[in-house]
């Protein structure tokens, strides 16, 4: 699964220059700033620095603006100090810095008083300091964190652009909740939550009347910052980001850059119903790699797919296929059709698994193979060789009873593929030959098959003979000579000079039981092997 190559980390805020970062730099320290009022607004942004030696000064500001005066041009009288003051606040000034140098040795009692009224940081510098120095400072600083923000900015969306077109929607979900620091929920139009991220918060707490809660709430409800996912143009759910902090420009960045990534991987996974498939598949899958942080977290998201398997009776049905399998969609109508409740999703490309409430007792087995037939009819058009394998969970599972039954419904279904065997099988059924096909791609048992028929598989293509089906007959008919040339349908002399040519290849003796055994052994577990007896 792709990750970005360096990872992104958010800052609870914006990386912006405050009144407070001002006033602690070398060059306005220089000049002794002392805060007059207002201490409990040092946090403002400044977006600029300007040397304002003009009374109307306010009509040419445009916000977060922090302003140098020596007070020169202050008006002369109370009422026109106070106008000041008042016209700055209005404007979105940062703050007031005045030297008291050239005009005041004392700030103005009536410039205060209007200071704090207004909430306006007033800044008294009580030595000469050079303005220029002070504005090229600050300027500096400003241009540090704007450019630090681009490339953080930048970083979110580059991460973003190489999760979007190859990952699953929950994969992008969960990137939003580790940059933005918060939990993150995915929804579709129907308010159904289908990928979740950020286990700070529980999942049965978070995910409580989340339907109804999200159907009242809009996009910029406080706390709740939601951007809708729209692939095309077209509404396909929304994104949501639940926030215990005042919201910054980056937590945008990252739900804008998010709901962009989850768009295009709408259009990657295709129609509504391919997207539920890919909330499920999401669920089996980290249940499978021990993603799952516990059975309650499974309950509780799949429950909010609208698949409640709390106080069921459940059991793992595995699809296996000699070919790439990618039909969700037929398992999933198999189920449909059965009325059975379950988790439908894709573990690897040949494998399709269900997570599926059945009833108990003997009816369970009936429903199986039911739902296997279903299966097998819709791909009867296909080339597809299908295998069925199940496992049933105790009536109180923990987390790893499901992985592991998920691995034996796996392994059933591998024992039997390609082999004809139509039944729905579980590790209990898994015979000899279901059992070396398992360990038919192990390097030893591999060595050991072609040391056994090595030898007979190269006289056979040397001469055109067919020794090995002989022999095969032969083994399979428990080394009865007579029975074994009858089934071959050939007489006994020339079935048991063929006997004897094997055995002069092979260099074994077959009378010896365990020389038989070992061949028939290497013949299993050979590549094809021998034709399968299908149960009847």
């Amino acid at each position: 699964m792709p990750r970005p190559t360096e990872p992104v980390l958010l800052e609870a805020d914006r990386a912006v220059v405050t009144v407070a970062d001002v006033l602690v730099l070398d060059e306005v320290q220089a000049g002794s700033p002392h805060v007059l009022c207002a201490h409990d607004h040092l946090d403002r942004p400044v977006r600029w620095v300007h040397i304002a030696e003009v009374p109307d000064i306010a009509k040419l500001l445009k916000g977060g603006e922090l302003l140098l005066t020596t007070g020169i041009a202050f008006p002369d009288h109370d009422a026109g100090l106070t106008s000041y003051v008042e016209e700055l606040a209005e404007a979105g000034a940062s703050g007031l810095v005045v030297e008291l140098v050239r005009r005041y040795s004392t700030m103005p009692a009536a410039l205060v008083a209007a200071a704090s009224r207004v909430g306006l940081p007033l800044v008294a510098l009580e030595r000469e300091a050079p303005f220029v120095t002070i504005t090229e400072a600050v300027h500096a600083k400003i241009m540090s964190a704007q450019l630090a923000d681009l490339l953080l900015e930048e970083r979110v969306h580059r991460s973003f652009h190489t999760l979007a077109a190859r990952t699953a929607p929950g994969d992008v979900v969960r990137k939003m909740s580790e940059l933005a620091h918060c939990p993150v929920v995915f929804e579709n139009i129907a308010h159904k939550p289908l990928a979740v991220a950020d286990h700070s918060v529980p999942l049965e707490e978070l995910l409580s009347g989340w339907e109804d809660r999200s159907r009242r709430l809009d996009n910029d409800h406080p706390g709740w910052l939601a951007a809708s996912v729209e692939p095309r143009g077209q509404p396909c759910g929304r994104v949501v980001m639940l926030l215990d902090r005042p919201r910054t420009a980056l937590h945008r960045c990252v739900l804008d850059s998010g709901a962009d990534a989850l768009a295009v991987a709408w259009l990657v996974a295709g129609p509504p119903s391919s997207l539920e498939h890919a909330a499920q598949r999401e669920l089996l899958q980290d249940v499978a790699t021990g993603r799952c942080q516990s059975m309650n977290e499974v309950y509780v998201r799949s429950r909010a797919l609208g698949i409640p398997l709390r106080h069921q009776h459940l059991a793992v049905m595995c699809v296996a296929s000699t070919h790439p399998f990618c039909s969700e969609e037929a398992l999933s109508r198999a189920l449909a059709r059965s009325r059975t409740t379950g988790l439908v999703g894709r573990i690897r490309d040949d494998q399709v698994v269900t997570v599926m409430v059945l009833p108990p007792g003997d009816a369970r087995a009936e429903r199986l193979a039911h739902i296997a037939a279903d299966v097998r009819g819709a791909q009867a058009a296909s080339p597809l060789s299908l295998a069925f394998g199940a496992a049933f969970l105790p009536e109180h599972p923990e987390l790893g009873d499901l992985p592991r039954a998920m691995a034996r419904a796996e392994e059933a279904a591998q024992s039997v593929l390609g082999t004809g065997d139509e039944r729905v099988v579980t590790v209990d059924d898994i015979d000899l030959r279901g059992l070396l096909r398992l360990l038919s791609s192990d390097p030893r048992v591999q060595r050991f098959t072609s040391r056994e028929l090595r030898r007979l598989w190269e006289h056979d293509e040397r001469h055109g003979t067919h020794l090995l089906d002989i022999l095969v007959v032969y083994l399979e008919s428990g080394g009865n000579k007579s029975v074994a040339a009858a089934r071959s349908h050939l007489s006994r002399a020339a079935f048991y000079n063929s006997l004897d040519r094997i055995a002069t290849v092979v260099q074994r003796d077959l009378e010896d039981p365990e020389v038989r055994t070992a061949l028939y052994v290497a013949v299993l577990a050979s590549p094809g092997g021998p034709p399968a007896r299908t149960a009847s």
